[in-house]
């Protein structure tokens, strides 16, 4: 597979990821932050556990060790939700990289490239729906201020919306110098290829 000559870049491809990189740098800064952990709210929910357990004997015991629970549990949760925050974002990145990478050549194999470089583009996609997903989940985890939540809402929709503008005008691909470009001669030489392969694995079974 070819990769993008530099000066073949779109601009919309360095949009997409200067915008990916402040966008990772500021999710970063939110988990450094403990994802905006309010204390404040935490105390309230601590207030309101007390206060649902009023009538039962000895609560303040019952409070102090519901409350070692719940900061054993916060530090977890943080801990882990972390790692599964960078994992995505690490994956955001390297299917966009990897997409970005493949150049469809002028060669029978052009419609693979493209195809190819489409599926981990489209997957970059689909990792930002999911980081936005996990995002949500912690929103109803964790003691936090969901007005702080959206400016990494509008960033990660603005985020999609530029790696599908990538997507979209990788359709040029299928465009030849002369405007046109008769695909039909593409899937049939990649077909021709696979029968190739699959008769010879055949002839050796």
């Amino acid at each position: 597979m070819s990769s993008v000559p530099e000066g073949r870049r779109s601009q919309s491809d360095f949009q997409a990821r200067h915008n990916y990189f402040q966008l990772r740098d500021e999710v970063t800064k939110l988990m450094i932050n403990d994802f905006g952990f309010d204390k404040e709210k935490y105390d309230a929910r601590i207030e309101k556990y007390r206060q649902q357990n009023s009538k039962q004997e000895n609560i303040d015991k019952i409070v102090e060790r519901w409350k070692r629970k719940s900061d054993a549990f916060n530090r977890w949760f943080v801990d882990k939700e972390c790692d599964a925050v960078l994992d995505i974002l690490r994956r955001i990145e390297s299917e966009f990289t990897y997409g970005n990478s493949i150049y469809p050549s002028d060669t029978p194999a052009k419609l693979f490239e493209y195809i190819e470089r489409r599926k981990h583009i489209t997957a970059a996609i689909a990792h930002c729906y999911i980081l936005k997903q996990e995002i949500q989940y912690i929103i109803r985890t964790l003691p936090v201020d969901m007005n702080k939540y959206y400016h990494y809402e509008k960033a990660l929709k603005t985020q999609i919306a530029l790696f599908k503008g990538v997507r979209q005008a990788d359709n040029r691909f299928l465009k030849s110098k002369k405007k046109t470009v008769d695909v039909s001669k593409d899937i049939s030489a990649i077909s021709d290829c696979i029968i190739a392969i699959m008769n010879k694995l055949k002839g050796n079974s």
